[in-house]
């Protein structure tokens, strides 16, 4: 640990005048020069009096303690002349509002993958039918309350400043920038910051410790992921995984979780007892041959499903010629040099602009070797045939929520929006929420929980709500929405045939008499009933 309040007593208010500030952020990267060593110090004491606790989380930070010179406030805060966030502070012009470009300057590698990840896309869920939900039907139009502190929060806001009627940044007494409340405080992970960069660096690693070990941690995860719709948390927590890491000690040794080890963290290696989110979807471990493979702060480079949406499909990773990277669904993935359809969004102003290309594929990660780069971590613990049997286990249950409920569910939908029974989101109606609750929140759930072994997500919060909601919410709604419009003989006769196929028919017959029987026989032994 450093702490600087034993020799900072030294450097005196004096000593820092009103002159020229030090405004390069180029030059404020240098730790070795004097002059960027000094206004550290200088921050550091200010702050000591001011915030207390966040100078201590940096003294016991891994920036603290850099060898090559201590990474300190100025070092990271400080702005360029001109920058419309930038402002003076006590001798320095500086800015509020990091972003990835400046993690970037020590961290390329980590920066770069993240911003490949899907967890740089998630700010624009600005464009889903989420954000409809939250900003429209559950907010007002001059109150974005829900989406500023609910969706935004994880998603990432469009950081924005403050405006007079002329499009001017309005600014404080201090000629601090006002920043527009709605769009920050924020740490969502797919934030849209001023400088076009995308993602929160302290999303996962919180400032100013920056800890790598509490990135590690599942508990870091579950600010996001849990809930109705991606219950991840709940999952792991439920889980054999979960349950390993939750009952071993965490104490600095490889017998248990080694979890506040400095440096790398290798599976194999520091530690063996269980794992984490980030020991299966980024870590490093030891692979068969004694290789270490690398980690990756691209959470998807593992991932050969898509489970979150209506329908699931195989996830092929492509990179373009122009380095840029996006995922391509299908069996059958794409091949070098064939062009596709690429989608992205650009910041213009305090909006996010859809930019649609065509682009030429440079180099494609099959879904199949995405899933052989995860059971390379599987293997870590288990057999090859276990991990095989586990995804074909998995694969099974995204088949059958694809081929019973989603596909037959889609195709009725499609058919109202083509009829001009279903207009616009849908939600007009009880229909489009008990659709959207199927897919959104219930198939999610059965789909995920298969993918991280948490049997009662998968049966009791997944399938069975599914299934109740599918035949006697989903199928009536349906039916009765277009008896309105004068056009449901056409979908009883549709609803009928859809529901004489096999796995349909027990709606029919409500089960065999043989089924039934075992039944009341099992009741009787087990509740004398």
């Amino acid at each position: 640990m450093i702490v600087l309040r034993s020799y900072l007593i030294f450097v005196m208010f004096s000593f820092f005048t009103a002159g020229a500030a030090w405004a390069l952020t180029e030059a404020s990267f240098d730790v070795k020069n004097p002059k960027n060593q000094e206004m550290n110090k200088k921050c550091i004491t200010c702050h000591l009096k001011e915030n207390k606790s966040l100078v201590l989380q940096w003294e016991n930070s891994a920036h603290a303690a850099a060898k090559e010179g201590q990474v300190g406030c100025f070092t990271c805060h400080a702005a360029d002349k001109g920058y419309e966030l930038g402002y003076e502070h006590e001798g320095a012009f500086i800015k509020a509002v990091l972003s990835p470009r400046d993690c970037a300057k020590c961290h390329e590698p980590e920066a770069s993958e993240m911003a490949q990840s899907h967890h740089a896309t998630a700010g624009e869920i600005m464009a889903s039918l989420d954000n409809m939900l939250a900003e429209v039907v559950g907010g007002m139009p001059s109150n974005k309350g829900n989406m500023a502190s609910g969706c935004w929060q994880c998603h990432g806001s469009v950081v924005s400043l403050k405006r007079d009627k002329d499009g001017k940044s309005m600014r404080s007494k201090t000629d601090a920038p006002q920043m527009d409340y709605n769009t920050w405080p924020n740490s969502g992970i797919g934030r849209i910051n001023p400088d076009g960069t995308k993602g929160a660096c302290n999303a996962c690693h919180s400032k100013h410790s920056f800890s790598a070990s509490r990135a590690r941690q599942p508990e870091n995860c579950g600010k996001c992921h849990l809930g109705p719709d991606h219950p991840q948390k709940e999952i792991y927590e439920e889980s054999k995984h979960g349950i390993a890491y939750f009952t071993a000690e965490k104490t600095n040794s490889p017998d248990g979780m080694n979890i506040m080890k400095d440096g790398s963290w290798v599976l194999g290696d520091d530690y063996h007892t269980a794992p984490t989110c980030s020991t299966c979807h980024m870590g490093s471990f030891i692979k068969l041959n004694g290789a270490v493979a690398k980690n990756s702060h691209n959470v998807g480079d593992r991932i050969s499903w898509n489970l979150r949406a209506v329908v699931s499909s195989k996830l092929n990773r492509v990179t373009f010629t122009d380095e840029t990277v996006t995922d391509i669904t299908g069996d059958l993935p794409p091949r070098a040099g064939q062009t596709a359809t690429s989608k992205s969004y650009v910041r213009e102003g305090d909006k996010l602009k859809k930019i649609i290309s065509e682009k030429t594929i440079q180099s494609v990660v099959s879904w199949k070797q995405r899933r052989t780069n995860m059971q390379e971590v599987c293997k870590s613990c288990h057999g090859v045939n276990q991990a095989q049997n586990f995804y074909r286990q998995l694969d099974d249950v995204v088949m059958l929520y694809n081929e019973k409920f989603a596909k037959p569910g889609v195709e009725l939908v499609n058919m109202l929006k083509k009829d001009e029974i279903w207009k616009n989101t849908g939600f007009q109606n009880k229909l489009g929420f008990t659709w959207f609750e199927i897919w959104h929140h219930e198939g999610r759930r059965a789909r995920m929980a298969a993918a991280m072994f948490a049997p009662d997500y998968t049966h009791w919060h997944g399938m069975y709500e599914i299934a109740r909601n599918f035949y006697h919410d989903f199928l009536p709604e349906v039916q009765e929405m277009a008896d309105h419009a004068g056009k449901g003989e056409t979908y009883r006769t549709h609803i009928k045939e859809l529901l004489a196929k096999p796995e349909h028919l027990w709606i029919k017959t409500g089960g065999s008499a043989e089924t039934m029987k075992l039944i009341e026989e099992e009741n009787k032994l087990r509740y004398n009933q």
